[in-house]
């Protein structure tokens, strides 16, 4: 059985040539204004070097990219979960999905599989996610997932001309073990 597979998607780790999901990426403003802000285009040498060094860390990596992929091999997204605090025990995660594969459970099951192996295998106890008001998907998400609100930031990003609010979301190694059964 590998850990990292689910019904629809499979997580594997970053190879050099996964330098044009970054490429595409940062050439899409749609996907950059959901992970952060919109960026200056990366060239693709330097989206090779940067998946390149990425895929040398290997597993002592605290920020790994992964790459989602779909039952057909595609690259759908990626995913880059990563340690805030590994004394208390606390992640969270970043993610995309490209347009053309949204709304199809790949990010929900993305998501579980990692909450899956922070809680159960790593021990952690807390995720916490933050999402831009406007990204109505990402907001779906941690609330179909079981995350609860516990706070916002007011005006802490800039995008098209109008400043927006970060929702703070929440989930702890209880909460999620008690969905689990619950979903039983």
């Amino acid at each position: 059985m590998n850990f990292w597979k689910g019904e629809k998607i499979t997580l594997r780790a970053i190879e050099p040539e996964d330098y044009d999901l970054f490429f595409e990426a940062l050439q899409d403003a749609t996907i950059q204004k959901y992970e952060s802000d919109i960026r200056i285009p990366m060239s693709q040498n330097a989206s090779k070097d940067f998946a390149l060094n990425q895929s040398l860390k290997g597993n002592d990596n605290d920020s790994p990219f992964l790459i989602i992929v779909d039952n057909d091999n595609n690259k759908v997204g990626m995913a880059t979960p990563s340690i805030t605090d590994r004394r208390v025990g606390v992640f969270t995660c970043g993610m995309f999905i490209k347009p053309e594969y949204q709304h199809k459970g790949y990010a929900y099951e993305a998501l579980s599989i990692i909450l899956r192996y922070y809680f159960d295998q790593m021990r952690f106890c807390k995720f916490n996610a933050s999402v831009y008001e406007y990204n109505t998907s990402s907001n779906k998400l941690c609330e179909k997932i079981g995350l609860a609100v516990e706070g916002r930031r007011r005006k802490t990003v800039f995008v098209d001309g109008k400043f927006y609010d970060e929702i703070l979301y929440g989930l702890t190694d209880d909460e999620f073990h008690q969905q689990i059964q619950y979903a039983k």
